[in-house]
């Protein structure tokens, strides 16, 4: 139902967790790369975050996918997984399976994003006393405390007090639809 009222897609991310030979060896550092595999090809943008435990999660290789109605059904490209592995290896000889690197998980996953790239937060309208709260993409961990108390003002006082949250609201899905005698 939330993808027909709100345009709301999975966008499916990749992602790999190594423990590194040498762990020591790895800096603490974020990093975001821009990365060619090779020239002319299309430029990717993974992400590696080392953990406190040693080990380093690496993502990225995402693409516009349907949302399996099965959740056991979620699972990793070959050729995505391949490619992370290949720019761990590029990052650091420590993250080379092939050179000890041990392989904690590969994995995929789906982001929720809306159509004009902005979340869905408010009361679904025509049905009183039902709130939503979607498509924040990646950064749904990060806003979550300030939607959640958004929402809980939105909730218990009628509207939000910390964030205006007009730009967010699930009407403005039913307003373009109008507009396209949908």
């Amino acid at each position: 139902m939330v993808k027909e009222v709100f345009d709301v897609s999975g966008l499916k991310a990749h992602s790999i967790v190594l423990r590194p030979r040498n762990p020591d060896k790895i800096t603490p550092h974020c990093l975001f790369l821009s990365y060619q595999p090779e020239p002319g090809a299309k430029l990717l943008d993974p992400e590696v975050y080392p953990r406190p435990t040693g080990e380093v999660y690496i993502c990225g290789m995402s693409k516009d996918e349907d949302v399996p109605d099965d959740p056991a059904a979620i699972a990793g490209e070959p050729d995505s997984i391949a490619m992370l592995h290949k720019i761990a290896g590029r990052v650091s000889s420590q993250l080379k399976t092939e050179e000890g690197a041990e392989v904690v998980t590969e994995q995929a996953c789906y982001l929720p994003c809306t159509n004009d790239g902005l979340p869905v937060i408010g009361e679904m309208p025509g049905v009183k006393g039902c709130y939503v709260a979607t498509g924040h993409s990646c950064w749904g961990i990060l806003n979550a405390p300030a939607t959640g108390a958004a929402l809980a003002e939105l909730i218990l006082d009628g509207q939000a007090k910390i964030v205006d949250l007009a730009p967010f609201s699930p009407a403005r899905f039913l307003k373009k639809k109008s507009r396209r005698g949908v």
